[in-house]
């Protein structure tokens, strides 16, 4: 095939996180339809013709972000809920919230949040969807992702059944509003109506810990008949795997290897709480797990055992995770998960800079299945392009340590998923990110008020 691409990226420090893990200085990547056609030096690639060619000269050239777990639709309480444990958390202000949101409010926030994200280099968002999350509301949310122009996951998240163990931690009982039978119905009818390359849709019993078991195992079965992973938080919280371990008898993994419902399109939430026996389960079983060190830290659950899963075969990735983390900006996130696991450890080894570049980016495309996450030939044309020439990027000797700790979502210039520029000089291009956040404004102060939620530290004279 002759040297034509559509787009071709030139003279910009490409790190490509292939499997040498280069960096190439003043390099180029040629983009053909949705793949990566070829990666190389500026002068290796000169004589491509291009439909369209983008100078990055004092820019990095970086695989776009893959954020592997969120609730976008969480952006409607944004910086709300303040100064409250998980369970706390939960019961007085998320899951009121999410009884209560109507399906326009959370649309509303679904793009608020999905603009957000995508301005900041992120590429694919794994979308923990659970209010509202009927047949139609859920598809909704799915076509605001594909019209963003994002790649990504709807895992629809399903309460089932009240269960003794919500009713005795407190949890609202609006949420769980229908039994199994009528959850695992709906989850197959999203399965059925949508279809779209981009954008999947997974089952997503809601928490391992609180969900009624057979809802777990009727998930975990329909996700394999339709050939999609599946999502669950779990062990979140210190007092989760006593929980489980009160109410059936066995640890939350110890009881899903017996079940038989663990491999690799398994993928969890947190997992903070895990046990020896239970990590060796994890990794030998290839489960995906989304690591969410801002939440994480902001609700004070704990610090997961990065290293020790890695070691034992999990694949990991990070994530957002909506409200909690106040921030899609994945940037922010790789540096806490150096921060999360050397404060634990006590250990200025625990981690580093690469080791959250790898987890935003080939780790990440590993756990959501796709063929992304790296800049190499015959990948996914999934691309963001990141400014240097900040006062926190000089000077520069590591380039991915300067990325992670002193980068910010602020410095991307330009986001391409699948092959197409969808966001680019501060504005998106396939959405009008204006009428984005006037919705966003108006429909989720309209929620809040309604609700009345407490609005802590404003000004008393405040509209």
């Amino acid at each position: 095939m002759p040297d034509i691409c559509d787009t071709l990226f030139m003279h910009g420090t490409v790190v490509t996180m292939d499997d040498e893990r280069r960096l190439i200085q003043d390099g180029a990547v040629a983009v053909r339809g949705n793949r990566i056609a070829a990666v190389g030096s500026a002068e290796s690639l000169e004589h491509w013709q291009a439909a369209r060619r983008i100078d990055c000269r004092g820019q990095a050239v970086i695989p776009g972000l893959i954020d592997t777990h969120n609730h976008l639709f969480q952006v409607a309480g944004r910086g709300l809920g303040d100064g409250m444990a998980l369970w706390q958390w939960l019961g007085e202000f998320m899951l009121p919230l999410a009884a209560n949101i109507s399906p326009a409010e959370a649309i509303a926030a679904v793009r608020a949040g999905a603009m957000e994200a995508v301005s900041c280099g992120t590429t694919t968002i794994i979308d923990n969807h659970y209010a509202p999350a009927d047949t139609a509301t859920t598809l909704a949310v799915a076509a605001a992702l594909r019209d963003m122009g994002l790649r990504g996951v709807v895992a629809r998240g399903m309460f089932g059944p009240f269960t003794d163990v919500a009713r005795d931690n407190g949890l609202d009982p609006a949420l769980f509003q229908h039994d199994t039978g009528h959850e695992i119905a709906s989850m197959r009818e999203c399965l059925e109506q949508w279809q779209d390359d981009r954008i999947a849709i997974w089952p997503s019993p809601i928490n391992i810990i609180y969900n009624d078991q057979d809802l777990v195992r009727q998930s975990v079965a329909l996700a394999a008949e339709f050939k999609v992973k599946w999502q669950t938080h779990v062990s979140e919280a210190p007092i989760d795997p006593d929980i489980y371990q009160r109410s059936y008898g066995a640890r939350p993994f110890v009881w899903m290897e017996r079940e038989g419902l663990l491999d690799q399109n398994a993928t969890f939430a947190h997992a903070i709480w895990l046990d020896d026996e239970e990590v060796e389960i994890a990794g030998r079983r290839r489960c995906g797990i989304a690591h969410n060190p801002m939440s994480n830290q902001y609700l004070a659950s704990g610090a997961m055992r990065l290293k020790d899963l890695r070691h034992a075969g999990a694949t990991v990735g990070i994530g957002a995770d909506g409200a909690a983390g106040h921030s899609m900006d994945l940037f922010q996130i790789m540096k806490q998960v150096v921060y999360v696991q050397r404060l634990s450890a006590l250990d200025p080894v625990a981690s580093n800079a690469w080791d959250a570049f790898e987890l935003a980016t080939r780790e990440g495309a590993r756990l959501a299945g796709i063929d992304a996450g790296q800049i190499s030939a015959g990948k996914l044309a999934d691309i963001a392009v990141v400014s240097l020439d900040t006062p926190a990027q000089a000077p520069c000797f590591d380039l991915v340590a300067n990325l992670v700790y002193s980068g910010s979502g602020r410095d991307v210039t330009l986001t391409m998923v699948d092959g197409k520029v969808v966001y680019e000089n501060k504005r998106l291009l396939l959405a009008d990110g204006e009428e984005i956040k006037e919705q966003a404004h108006h429909l989720c102060r309209q929620l809040v008020t309604r609700l009345n939620i407490p609005i802590r530290g404003n000004s008393p004279t405040m509209a």
